[in-house]
């Protein structure tokens, strides 16, 4: 589970900052020590990933300049459909990603593909080593350096449910067809709307809303990410239903905790009509155990990066233990968890099932607090930033800092 990790952060130690970050995805060790020291030598910095996950973790943890990407990581694998859904993956997390992709001299017609996909340009295998520096230099050139910021959160879908709710999305995400993505809170629903609007041919700026603190509609059109959906009141239910009778009605993706039948309670018929065009359902994170598994994975690398601190080991019985956790605030539960593990260095999630249980209100609040908190103190009390990181507006943020008199 750490092997790469490991090797990450022996290259963290030492690395000139100033130097170019390329990030290999081959799942052959050999070839990632033979191109680690080539490029080396010519003052390029290399991280390894050996699959999908790793790659998108390190992508979000690291400023990558360029990405060499192999199409097959699974052994006997040869079609390269694990290679291109990775590329969708990593342009969504980074629309400008220079790519490369690596391919023997069968895998031409693949490379095309990624190409039309968005890859940048592809590499023969067996390459030659002058050729392939050249051309990983020209890229590096013309793309510039990455200003590295923290990257938007990255969907982590390793559950054959998750991988199947992902994949309707992206196949809706290219109509103008308005989605609910209802579940419980904190399971990932704004991540999920992100990314179809990513995948869309919408080019302009998303318009992110709270039906509890709204006001009045967007004035403009293309996307509307709306929060709570259900507590839209009456009259702007009226106003959203007239504005998706327009001939260019928004293209809304609508958020709530509700199951459908809920949500038909909650909103008046005719809009219902209008949203309940495509529904997608994501459920606990508890339902989910391989879930669980990696976004833990990725949740320790990404924090201790982040923190600049050691990465706790996390063994298959630790895994276990996360797993048989119930996660009442689901995936922002887990994510402040292990985050808390990075910090403290050690492991503080209990185990033992049989060990009485505190009250789920008092845990709740002790975790909302704690999320609420630990935002304020990385975005040094910036309200707007703090806000923004949690997934609020900035009068309910306010009002949790007076309920826990932060």
């Amino acid at each position: 589970m750490n092997a790469f990790r490991n090797e990450v952060s022996g290259d963290d130690s030492s690395h000139d900052a100033s130097m170019p970050c390329l990030l290999f995805v081959d799942d052959d060790c050999d070839i990632q020590v033979a191109a680690r020291l080539l490029f080396q030598r010519r003052g390029i910095r290399m991280l390894s990933a050996y699959n999908a996950p790793e790659a998108l973790t390190l992508l979000a943890s690291h400023p990558v300049d360029l990405v060499l990407l192999d199409l097959n990581y699974t052994k006997g694998a040869r079609t390269g459909a694990e290679g291109l859904a990775l590329l969708k993956d990593m342009l969504v997390l980074r629309r400008d990603l220079p790519v490369l992709v690596v391919t023997g001299h069968s895998g031409v017609t693949i490379a095309v593909e990624a190409m039309r996909a968005g890859a940048t340009d592809f590499v023969m295998k067996p390459w030659n080593n002058d050729r392939l520096v050249s051309l990983v230099t020209s890229v590096l050139e013309k793309g510039g350096r990455n200003h590295f910021s923290d990257a938007e959160p990255v969907l982590i879908a390793a559950s054959q449910i998750m991988k199947e709710i992902v994949g309707e999305a992206d196949r809706i995400a290219a109509t103008r067809a308005s989605v609910v993505i209802s579940g419980p809170s904190g399971v990932g629903k704004a991540l999920l709307a992100r990314r179809i609007h990513a995948l869309s041919s919408d080019e302009g700026a998303v318009q992110v809303f709270s039906a509890e603190d709204c006001q009045d509609l967007p004035e403009a059109g293309g996307v509307w990410i709306c929060r709570d959906i259900e507590a839209l009141s009456p009259v702007l239910q009226r106003r959203l239903t007239d504005r998706l009778d327009e001939s260019v009605p928004p293209r809304v993706i609508a958020l709530s905790s509700q199951d459908p039948a809920g949500l038909s309670a909650r909103l008046q018929p005719k809009l219902m009509l209008h949203l309940g065009m495509v529904t997608l359902k994501i459920p606990p994170l508890r339902e989910r155990p391989d879930d669980v598994a990696a976004l833990a994975s990725h949740f320790l690398h990404y924090f201790s990066v982040r923190h600049g601190l050691p990465e706790p080991e996390c063994d298959a019985t630790r895994i276990a233990a996360l797993q048989a956790e119930t996660w009442p605030q689901n995936v922002r539960e887990l994510r402040a968890a292990v985050e808390r593990v990075v910090i403290m260095g050690e492991w503080q999630v209990s185990s033992d099932k049989t060990a009485p249980q505190t009250s789920e209100a008092l845990t709740l609040r002790d975790t909302e607090r704690s999320l609420v908190e630990a935002a304020l103190h990385r975005n040094s009390f910036n309200v707007t930033k703090a806000a923004k990181e949690l997934g609020l507006t900035r009068p309910a943020l306010y009002r949790r800092m007076a309920r826990y008199g932060l």
